[in-house]
């Protein structure tokens, strides 16, 4: 088992992390001093319950959020080459593909003939050789292209080379697969979208990692209560108490924006030693825990050992499709790797995100319409949601 080291990777400047951790230390500092907790520069503020429940503001989210901007739909270790993923993301039948030649592209699952789906099994790699849509037979390779039509002379002046699969604007980068669901949308430029984050990215390894497991499940909550639980550590080590509090100072933290995305640093009980270290040595993962918000849906969250990628994709106003996908730095080369690996995503999955996280986003959904709040209090511990949901009414409406 190969634990990733951020220490060894080589900079010729200051991390990107570097300014977070110095207000880390300032942080824990200021709050080892009198009345070292108060916070009066920043003010309270709060957010219309509406947000998280109101069919047409979810509409105005998914026409202007999920249809247009570049989402990440997974890893490419998870599919093989010959082989196929299909999934419903955000009411759109996503399909998935490795051809032969290793490239992953992205396609709408649905047949060019009637609209049936391609590939009906759902949320699981399957491995093909060709694409056969169950209702008439059509077959497409794996690359897209319309490569049979039972009874073909039906069809008079059939164009097949137009009548391929639908192709999504897809990019790979540092791994990981970006879309836009939407097949007219122009070629991504993945880099310029991430922005100061493709840095991060590079920096720690993300494209030397490999996927390991996949966890997808349908919760009763809004999309962005789940991000908002991932943007704040208020909570940590309260809800957490029993699971991975412990391992956090309470309610330190420093963040920076990256264009619409978000860069911050959470400490850990081990921030304090990289005051005896030399900052090329600071590890945004053994001496703190680095989040990474991707807009509009996307958290990645950096353990001292692996990283949790988080997609939040909504259904509904009231129900989000949750995909968390560990990334270990090795595939595990032994059954001591493994057990280990298995443990750390069941602690994580299991315990920590759906038993914690996502329980407490459905009671508060469950509640949103109870008429208890007219408004939902922010502290200044809670100041990247303002920032984010500020984000989201200038995108979104």
């Amino acid at each position: 088992m190969t634990m990733l080291d951020t220490s060894d990777v080589a900079v010729a400047s200051k991390a990107p992390w570097h300014d977070l951790f110095e207000r880390l230390l300032a942080e824990l500092d200021r709050r080892a001093t009198p009345a070292g907790h108060r916070d009066s520069a920043v003010e309270m503020a709060s957010l219309d319950p509406a947000i998280y429940r109101d069919a047409a503001h979810f509409e105005r989210e998914r026409a202007r959020l999920f249809r247009r901007l570049p989402l990440c739909l997974g890893h490419i270790d998870q599919l093989e080459p010959g082989s196929v993923l299909a999934r419903e993301i955000c009411g759109v039948p996503v399909l998935l593909s490795r051809a032969r030649d290793g490239e992953v592209r992205a396609f709408l699952n649905v047949c060019r003939h009637r609209g049936a789906r391609v590939l009906t099994e759902q949320d699981v790699v399957c491995h093909r050789q060709s694409l056969v849509c169950p209702y008439h037979n059509w077959t497409y390779r794996l690359d897209g292209c319309l490569a049979g039509v039972p009874r073909a002379d039906a069809f008079p002046g059939l164009d097949k080379a137009r009548r391929g699969l639908r192709a999504l604007p897809s990019a790979v980068r540092h791994g990981l697969i970006f879309a836009v669901l939407d097949p007219d949308a122009g070629p991504i430029d993945i880099a310029s979208y991430l922005g100061g984050l493709d840095e991060d990215l590079e920096a720690i390894g993300m494209g030397r990692h490999r996927f390991y497991r996949q966890h997808a499940v349908t919760r009763a909550t809004n999309w962005k209560l789940i991000v908002d639980a991932f943007l704040e550590v208020y909570h940590v080590t309260r809800l957490h108490a029993g699971t991975i509090g412990s391992f956090f100072h309470d309610s330190v933290s420093a963040a920076e924006p990256v264009g619409r995305h978000l860069r911050y640093l959470v400490a850990r009980e081990t921030t304090g030693e990289i005051r005896t270290l030399p900052a090329e040595c600071w590890s945004p993962q053994r001496h703190a825990t680095m989040v990474h918000l991707v807009f509009p849906n996307s958290v990645i969250v950096y353990h001292p050992d692996y990283i949790s990628h988080l997609g939040m994709f909504p259904t509904a106003a009231d129900e989000t499709l949750f995909v968390h996908t560990m990334l270990t730095p090795d595939r595990p080369a032994d059954e001591k790797a493994e057990t280990h690996w298995a443990r750390s995503f069941e602690l994580m999955d299991t315990a920590v995100f759906n038993g914690e996280d996502l329980a407490v986003c459905e009671q508060i959904q469950r509640g949103l319409s109870s008429g208890a709040n007219d408004r939902l209090l922010l502290g200044h511990l809670e100041r990247n949601l303002r920032w984010f949901h500020g984000n989201l009414a200038e995108v979104a409406g």
